[in-house]
């Protein structure tokens, strides 16, 4: 980020560090190229005020380099160049047609389109697509915990984590809060991989092997403690679960309505501008 800002502000005093507000002067450059001046309203505050501290002579030399570098290479491109080839008016009016209808679109979607996406829309859409949400990992629902061995009491966290009610998972997190190193008792699908990266596995274990074999696993390494409790979970391959990929339908759905909505306004505004004779076409039929 700092070196695109950096850039944009070399940019920008390319591009209008040339006059001086009172005219063409050496008065207070600190910079001159064929009569181009680069003067101390044109450097970034921050690269001025370490300079004005003492502490960055080098940063606002190497900025100044820059700009009498571009400055070089301008004129050689002057030189070289035909006046065609220089004209660059109609790319710059492109670009900057470009920048306004996006800052357009930006500010309409924020104050007009509708972004709320409802459970219904989210499952009719899983199931008008279903066979495109195809699991490329495997995933899990789990409950992990991870404690020093002589704090654990695992009868008590093995009944806890595989009972699962209101009741018992009160009891289960107020238990790992106080005394646990780390765990994970949500109900959200995890990808497996993200989970055994906690847990010291075998790498060469087959993880849908594992799956199929395994629903509460006890694992001791260094006085340390990985209890694992597997409540479901779906193999590559298989279709995803609606729960798994709500937040990813969601962005469809909001960005399907906002290339809709877009291109309404857009149709709507031709056709307005249409109606009001403020389009003329001058195309003469042969």
């Amino acid at each position: 980020m700092r070196l695109v800002l950096y850039t944009l502000c070399l940019v920008s005093a390319f591009l209008f560090s040339c006059k001086n507000p009172s005219g063409d002067t050496k008065d207070g450059a600190l910079a001159e190229y064929k009569g181009k001046f680069l003067y101390k309203t044109d450097i970034p505050e921050d690269i001025w005020k370490k300079f004005s501290q003492g502490d960055s002579t080098g940063l606002l030399k190497s900025f100044i380099d820059k700009w009498l570098e571009n400055q070089v290479l301008v004129h050689a491109a002057e030189e070289k160049l035909t006046d065609e080839e220089k004209n660059k008016e109609k790319l710059i009016e492109d670009y900057r047609n470009s920048l306004l209808i996006y800052e357009y679109h930006q500010k309409l979607v924020k104050e007009k389109m509708d972004t709320g996406v409802t459970e219904q829309e989210i499952s009719a859409f899983y199931e008008n697509n279903i066979s495109t949400f195809q699991l490329r990992k495997n995933i899990v629902k789990i409950r992990y915990v991870k404690i020093n061995k002589g704090k654990a009491d695992v009868g008590k966290l093995k009944k806890l984590m595989q009972n699962l009610s209101p009741e018992n998972d009160a009891v289960l997190k107020a238990y790992v809060e106080k005394e646990a190193d780390n765990f994970y008792l949500d109900s959200n699908w995890l990808y497996l991989d993200d989970i055994t990266k906690e847990i010291p596995l075998d790498e060469n274990y087959d993880q849908q092997r594992f799956l199929a074999n395994n629903k509460f696993i006890s694992i001791e390494e260094n006085d340390i403690l990985y209890l694992l409790y597997i409540i479901d979970f779906r193999i590559r391959n298989a279709i995803s679960p609606i729960e798994f990929e709500r937040d990813k339908i969601k962005d469809i759905i909001k960005y399907q309505r906002k290339l809709d909505f877009l291109k309404n306004n857009q149709k709507s505004l031709f056709e307005k501008a249409i109606d009001n004779g403020e389009v003329k076409y001058y195309i003469k039929n042969k």
